[in-house]
């Protein structure tokens, strides 16, 4: 079977931005959340496709802890999400995955919650890691409600008061996710168990129902609480607070392995924007395109207005996003009466500096449509990639050029290109970053190191004969195989972030808020250089607002009560 994105990306060609712009590590870490995010491409399907979802059982007490189940039919199939709360002491709560005690435990299961798995569930769930599943459960999520914000809710609800914005208005959540895990852990089905026609068969679409359904459970516990607290003076969020919340999440090292170990699924993930942005770069000035886009810019800086300003280094706070959106609004001006003011607008945006580029690339995207089954189809990647041992050292040497030249740009001799190595921690069970003059790996560390693995393979390739066969090479130098394994694999147009993860002034934010804009999140909060929080599903549909009606224009929502 053809691998679609490839066709889709040959079929542009030099309209796409190369890849030594897009996949510089600035660019990457100011990635912003597009159509194509996850979780939109999700909720497009979940309106297309005519699915509806409920609250099907709750058995809360004053506290909110009890249980929750969550039904979704969707294209013939009957998915529920059943969650566990309790609560916890404050001083228990942590972002981490390390946590043995959570507030929310859930998972999302597919078919019949009968009392017998029902039963099951309440034993295994709230275990997490430590439980067993079957296949019947699609994924197993956790999570702790806001510290900050839940109680304060509840009072202001049950007092028959809305939330004050200036309160909680900074970060938009009820509760914080610290999990999703699905494809097989714990006995859980895995992706390949899914029948192509599935309606979650698309990758990560059980993870973003889970987390969709998660949040409208947040709205919930906050709701019943104050039910139970106020009595007839409580009131439910009204029309301007019901949807601006989202769920919270937060993401440290775990997830730089897998960008750097999955170059297809990178590529993936990178390419379909690309697609779409060179598209919608070619395309003339029509007036409905053009209004849309003023309409966008207007609504993104009165969206970061109403945002917050603390301390989000290395990235822009909210607050001072508005200034690019104001340069953004004038070049927009200038641009609209050229012949292609969609790609003028980029151009000139690139120049200003990555966030500005990637800030146009996703107001610019807002204006894209395609299939969203196309879409779908091109996340779908074959990652397997054997190396040939009928390749000579020739070969190599000429991929080697014309794949990785790159990495001639990153010091990789340096004394400081080795300073890290990476490992999965027996304590925490989470990825690491060590400093090798203080720990040796001891081979036990992640192979994350793909710049310093091809230099030294291109260094030692020099001095060989040209027609030796790499497979009589690597005979002599085992050590190189995971070299030239990830040559074959690195056939991909956007597979490659252009950074070495070992070295001393190496970001981690970078390349996660890239995956994080995949995953539709945004609110990007640097707690270090390794960790940050975010948010997801801020503004987008309830469970009750499914419909054919429901558009794809909820992100960027403004404060409730900010000046229109």
């Amino acid at each position: 079977m053809p691998d679609r994105l490839q066709t889709e990306l040959e079929a542009r060609g030099s309209r796409l931005r190369p890849p030594e712009v897009v996949m510089r590590p600035e660019m990457l870490g100011a990635a912003r959340l597009t159509r194509y995010s996850f979780s939109r491409t999700m909720l497009r399907r979940a309106v297309a496709g005519g699915w509806t979802a409920c609250r099907t059982g709750q058995d809360l007490d004053a506290e909110g802890r009890g249980e929750s189940v969550y039904t979704v039919e969707a294209d013939g199939h009957r998915f529920s999400f059943v969650a566990f709360t309790t609560t916890i002491d404050e001083s228990a709560h942590t972002d981490r995955v390390i946590a043995e005690r959570w507030e929310v435990a859930g998972v999302l299961v597919e078919g019949e919650v009968t009392e017998e798995l029902m039963a099951t569930l309440r034993v295994e769930v709230p275990e997490q890691e430590r439980g067993r599943l079957d296949p019947r459960v699609l994924c197993l999520t956790r999570g702790n409600r806001s510290v900050r914000f839940f109680g304060y809710l509840v009072d202001a609800l049950a007092a028959g008061q809305q939330p004050d914005p200036d309160l909680v208005g900074d970060a938009g959540y009820i509760l914080r996710s610290t999990a999703f895990y699905a494809n097989g852990k714990f006995g859980m089905r895995s992706f390949a168990g899914y029948p192509t026609d599935h309606p979650l068969r698309p990758p990560y679409r059980a993870q973003f129902v889970a987390a969709w359904l998660f949040r409208e459970l947040g709205y919930d516990m906050v709701e019943h609480c104050a039910r139970v607290k106020g009595g007839k003076t409580s009131v439910p969020f009204d029309e301007e607070w019901r949807r601006f919340f989202g769920l919270g999440n937060a993401t440290g090292l775990g997830l730089v392995p897998y960008a750097f170990k999955h170059p297809r699924v990178l590529d993936a993930w990178v390419g379909v924007r690309e697609v779409a942005l060179a598209d919608q770069r070619d395309l003339p000035g029509d007036p409905t395109s053009m209004e849309r886009l003023t309409a966008w810019i207007t609504r993104a800086r009165r969206h970061f207005a109403t945002g917050g300003d603390d301390d989000c280094h290395p990235f822009l706070n909210a607050r001072s996003l508005v200034p690019v959106l104001d340069r953004i609004a004038l070049a927009w001006e200038a641009a609209s009466t050229g012949d292609l003011p969609f790609d003028a607008l980029y151009r000139w945006a690139e120049d200003d500096g990555p966030e500005t580029a990637e800030m146009v690339v996703s107001l610019l995207l807002e204006l894209h449509e395609t299939d969203d089954a196309l879409v779908d189809e091109m996340f779908v990647v074959e990652e397997r990639a054997a190396a040939d041992p009928a390749m000579t050292v020739g070969e190599a040497r000429r991929l080697l050029d014309e794949r990785f030249g790159w990495l001639a740009d990153l010091d990789l001799d340096g004394a400081e290109a080795d300073t890290f190595w990476w490992v999965v921690s027996d304590n925490t069970e989470e990825p690491r970053r060590a400093l090798r003059s203080l720990l040796d790996p001891e081979h036990r560390d992640v192979a994350i190191d793909t710049a310093l693995r091809l230099w030294r393979l291109r260094a030692d390739l020099v001095s060989e004969e040209g027609d030796t066969p790499i497979h009589r090479f690597l005979a002599e130098r085992p050590g190189h195989r995971l070299a030239v394994e990830r040559l074959h694999a690195s056939d991909r147009r956007y597979g490659e972030p252009r950074d070495n993860a070992c070295a001393a002034g190496y970001l981690p934010l970078q390349i996660q808020r890239f995956q994080l804009a995949m995953y539709g999140m945004d609110n990007y909060k640097p707690k270090s250089t390794d960790w940050l929080r975010v948010t997801l599903f801020q503004g987008a549909p309830r469970l009750d607002d499914l419909g054919p009606d429901v558009t794809d224009d909820w992100v960027l929502p403004p404060r409730p009560g900010s000046p229109a």
